[in-house]
């Protein structure tokens, strides 16, 4: 696996993030890698008033409050555009010390201009200081060690190349299913993937660009593959009846793995532990069938 100093020194880009949501999500766990900060929280919820502040934050007895910008384009921001945000985290409660904006904006000359003066104008009048990170910021802090736990939940593509990860890929789950929300079975498993490549193995190359699930409970093995249309994973309760006896855990454990919308990524993240749970109706539904 590739060391964050390893992926500088080859120079791959970084690639922006283009999902308001993903990216607030990012700075969040940016800021809680940070040992000096504590109280990290989001601001409310969608629809709710948030006086210009997205995640709020306290650092050495401070409260600071965070904007997160997503900018598709590299037009600078306008002054018009940074007061206006200014404005309304005047009236974030408890005051702010410090206002920071982070954007997926590239640095940009005319904007610093815009965050110099008006920061000026804020201590003029005694309120909080205001200052700006850019793209290249946040990517000097996403290189940092205490963060590379964060690069990676947010760039695992990076780690997922067939000459560093080897052949097969897989990790170790705990699966608690349930009906109603409440828990009934639990299964240890391990989960797989086995990467496609050019291959020249013969007739077992017809396991590549398949996942594999390993019950651990029975040691039993099975496979099952991707949708060629959605390239969803693909798992009907028959495809693994070879690994699970019962036709009710088959049948939830199949409905749990095509839930995901990429369950290549569900594989790489660092996600050990899962519920499944489907409602009375659903299982007398399934039990109509057998």
């Amino acid at each position: 696996m590739m060391s964050l100093g390893e992926i500088m020194e080859i120079g791959y880009e970084i690639p922006k993030i283009e999902d308001a949501v993903i990216f607030e999500k990012l700075i969040k766990e940016i800021l809680n890698a940070n040992n000096e900060i504590e109280n990290v929280n989001i601001n409310g919820r969608s629809g709710q008033k948030q006086d210009g502040v997205d995640i709020f934050y306290k650092k050495h007895g401070s409260w600071i409050g965070v904007q997160c910008k997503v900018r598709s384009t590299n037009k600078h921001f306008s002054k018009d555009e940074l007061l206006s945000e200014i404005v309304k985290a005047k009236s974030f409660n408890p005051k702010l010390s410090k206002y920071y904006i982070y954007t997926t904006l590239s640095r940009d000359a005319v904007t610093q201009r815009f965050v110099r003066e008006i920061d000026d104008e804020l201590c003029k009048s005694e309120e909080f200081s205001l200052e700006m990170l850019f793209w290249e910021e946040i990517k000097e802090i996403l290189m940092k060690k205490e963060c590379e736990n964060v690069f990676f939940r947010y760039y695992n593509r990076f780690f997922k190349d067939n000459l560093t990860i080897g052949q097969a890929i897989g990790k170790l789950v705990n699966l608690d299913l349930g009906f109603n929300e409440k828990h009934d079975t639990h299964y240890e498993l391990i989960l797989g993937t086995i990467p496609k490549n050019n291959g020249n193995g013969g007739n077992v190359d017809y396991y590549r660009g398949t996942y594999f699930i390993v019950n651990l409970n029975c040691n039993k093995m099975e496979f099952f593959k991707k949708a060629f249309e959605s390239g969803r994973a693909e798992c009907f309760p028959s495809d693994i009846a070879s690994a699970f006896d019962c036709e009710i855990d088959r049948y939830r454990i199949s409905k749990w793995i095509e839930s995901f919308e990429n369950f290549d990524d569900f594989i790489y993240e660092d996600v050990r532990n899962c519920f499944f749970s489907i409602d009375t109706e659903e299982s007398l539904e399934f039990r109509k069938q057998l």
